[in-house]
């Protein structure tokens, strides 16, 4: 629709210390990947959930094997399988092919480990439970007598180092966002190639961006961003001022003046934008009298935002200018 340089999330987006509220509970990846190589974290979910799934009992002796393979039904054999790694490593070994990462920066499919104290032990990280970020939920095996769980731990991260899989491919899209991005077209379609793994936004979303946009989750629906739309999104704030998108980005009518643009819908706002007129948010009993007298096909589309007015507010459209007031409520003036 429009070029866009975009510039970066970090600052715009805010990333916040929120719950993930993600639960995978089936497979939801497309393409395998193969044993010891590249990985995706919505395959490494996903099998790790198959033993959640089958209830495999704890083992140090022996393999599991279901569809992704036969491995050691104990903490580092189930990481292994997780992770399609050729053969079930142990925890000393996992630290050889892992790096460490920030606590505040574990996503699905890390881990945490620890061989020391007396503890030896890795569970993989699967998302927080609380939005402090210190009760991590993870999946594991764990002691004799057990059956692969997620459970959280209620008391933080325990002494454990947070590892990632040196072969894991953060920008691979999964979940919900991945069905959005592939529903859009994938690389060839608007939004381009990743060039972020799926991070935290604010308000307790998910969020991804792409060469030309993002892909935006909150519980249970994602939407993608692009264009001068998404700048002007970022630039007024994002989802703490206009909340989540609710629809995708579409054709919107044709003005009276023959100009036709897009539309896209906010929880808080109408984002609306035409070659002519630029991008301009359409919110509350604005938007309601715009709505009620046709839209921007009857009114053209707004050239501004809303702004003061004698202690009301006012926004002006093509043809139109709405105003409200608390005492008065909303009324039209020409132009």
């Amino acid at each position: 629709m429009r070029s866009l340089i975009l510039r970066r999330v970090i600052g715009v987006v805010a990333l916040a210390l929120v719950s993930l509220g993600l639960v995978f509970t089936a497979p939801t990846t497309a393409s395998a990947s193969e044993p010891g190589g590249s990985i995706g974290r919505g395959e490494v979910m996903d099998r790790a959930w198959s033993w959640v799934a089958e209830r495999v009992p704890y083992g140090q002796s022996g393999c599991y094997e279901n569809e992704f393979g036969c491995y050691r039904p104990d903490c580092s054999g189930y990481v292994s399988m997780a992770w399609n790694l050729p053969t079930s490593l142990t925890t000393w070994d996992l630290w050889n092919v892992t790096v460490d990462v920030p606590a505040n920066d574990l996503q699905p499919g890390d881990i945490l480990l620890r061989d020391s104290g007396g503890i030896d032990h890795v569970a993989l990280f699967a998302r927080w439970a609380d939005a402090a970020h210190t009760q991590p939920v993870v999946r594991e095996e764990w002691d004799f007598g057990q059956v692969a769980e997620e459970r959280v731990w209620g008391n933080g991260l325990r002494g454990f180092t947070p590892r990632r899989y040196n072969k894991l491919d953060d920008l691979m899209p999964y979940g919900t966002i991945r069905a959005k991005y592939d529903s859009t077209g994938g690389p060839s379609g608007p939004l381009g190639w990743p060039v972020t793994g799926e991070r935290d936004s604010s308000l307790g979303g998910r969020f991804q961006q792409f060469q030309n946009g993002i892909v935006i989750w909150h519980p249970d629906v994602a939407h993608a961003i692009y264009g001068e739309i998404l700048q002007k999104y970022w630039d007024t704030d994002a989802e703490r001022r206009w909340g989540f998108p609710t629809t995708d980005e579409a054709d919107a009518s044709t003005a009276p003046g023959g100009n036709r643009g897009r539309y896209q819908f906010f929880e808080k706002a109408l984002f609306l934008w035409s070659a002519e007129t630029g991008t301009h948010p359409v919110q509350g009993a604005i938007y309601d009298a715009f709505r009620e007298a046709g839209h921007e096909k009857a009114l053209g589309y707004p050239t501004t935002d809303e702004t003061d007015e004698a202690g009301g507010k006012a926004q002006r459209f093509q043809k139109v200018t709405i105003h409200w007031h608390p005492d008065r409520g909303t009324w039209i003036t020409n132009n």
